[in-house]
């Protein structure tokens, strides 16, 4: 009796240590397919920031006063 008693204390560990790594298992998975989706999407935002930048940059690069013109004119066709 001692011996049946000994099996099924035995069968339930190694159960509960067999749905103890199950479930490791599966939430490394989880972390690993959830860092890989963040570091794309953290790629894709800063390709997105950069481009808004750039943007930002060019217009106002692209952007002139009359005092603009008027310096450029005198300092390279000034007689």
């Amino acid at each position: 009796m001692t011996d049946l008693l000994r099996n099924v204390l035995m069968g339930l560990g190694c159960l509960s240590l067999l749905w103890i790594s199950s479930c490791a298992i599966m939430g490394a998975t989880t972390v690993a397919v959830v860092g890989s989706a963040a570091n794309k999407v953290g790629e894709k935002y800063d390709k997105e920031e950069l481009k808004w930048h750039n943007e930002a940059d060019n217009k106002a690069a692209a952007y002139h006063e009359h005092s603009d013109y008027q310096a450029d004119y005198y300092e390279n066709y000034e007689d």
